[in-house]
């Protein structure tokens, strides 16, 4: 009779594509996951995987069986959690960037609702950590970090904007700089600049795109929060480049100015990562629902 936990053994493998990997997720050793891999095949007359040295690779068989079985043990996985005690509310542990939580998650929590939130603010590497060592059940990314433990979901996306205090003066009409971008280049090196980190990372980005070179400016202001940047820039201390949630309404109600809204948007996406063997789980499943995301 084929063991339950064998299976188990397989879909990890197979996930993560090594019996320690494999052994470090499931909290196993790595004679166990062997020996339930090696007692699957020998149960079925087949090898599963073809072991490389330093990846184990799935078969023709490996992949069919894969694919039957996986659904299943996903659901067995998360019956612990849907059978919880009736008395006993959902708890979701989220980690997320405190800047689009505030601005886009916030508003959007259950009201008056028994689901309990513990949330962790971080950057992402940190947060994909916390989540592969289960001390968070999901995570908000703003860059998809490769490990074959993780799945991504596409949460949101958003453009970059060239925002400047309110009331600036800007020499060129939106017209010219759409047309000439060189002009509007030279007007700005001429600014101060406010950044998140002295890298500019999210500013040279949008430098590199738009102006097809690297920005050599340095920023008059650095403060590691994209709000108090919006704030910053309101207040008339310098310019920056913004994602669009964080800066439309306030360029609506202009206490920001637009120097570019570009026709050749500067994107990025924010993705829901979550562990694979938790894809069903209520956590994730009522994560997914809030923000509105179709599965």
């Amino acid at each position: 009779m084929v063991n339950l936990e064998w299976y188990r053994s397989f879909v990890a493998v197979y996930r993560v594509g090594t019996v320690s990997g494999a052994a470090e997720v499931l909290h196993l050793t790595q004679p166990a996951v062997s020996q339930h891999v090696a007692a699957l095949e020998s149960t079925l007359g087949t090898p599963l995987f073809q072991r490389m040295p330093r990846r184990m690779l799935p078969t023709e068989a490996g992949k069919r069986l894969y694919t039957r079985v996986v659904t299943a043990i996903e659901t067995l996985e998360a019956i612990p959690t849907k059978t919880a005690s009736a008395d006993a509310p959902l708890l979701i542990r989220l980690g997320t960037p405190m800047e689009f939580f505030s601005e886009y998650v916030l508003s959007r929590l259950p009201k008056q609702n028994e689901t309990l939130f513990a949330i962790q603010f971080g950057l992402v590497q940190d947060l994909i950590e916390q989540l592969l060592a289960n001390q968070i059940d999901c995570a908000i990314a703003t860059q998809k970090v490769p490990k074959p433990e993780l799945e991504y979901q596409l949460l949101f996306e958003e453009n970059f904007w060239l925002v400047g205090p309110p009331g600036m003066t800007i020499p060129l009409s939106q017209d010219v700089i759409q047309a000439d971008l060189m002009a509007l280049e030279q007007w700005l090196r001429t600014q101060f600049w406010i950044a998140y980190s002295e890298e500019l990372p999210i500013i040279r980005r949008f430098w590199r795109v738009i102006f097809g070179r690297r920005l050599d400016v340095n920023p008059q202001l650095v403060i590691p929060d994209l709000r108090s940047i919006r704030g910053a820039i309101a207040l008339g201390l310098g310019c920056s480049v913004l994602p669009d949630y964080l800066c439309a309404d306030w360029i609506d109600n202009q206490h920001l100015t637009l120097i570019l809204k570009p026709v050749k948007a500067v994107t990025n996406s924010i993705w829901l990562a979550y562990r694979k063997s938790e894809r069903q789980s209520q956590q994730v499943t009522l994560l997914l629902d809030l923000m509105g995301v179709q599965r």
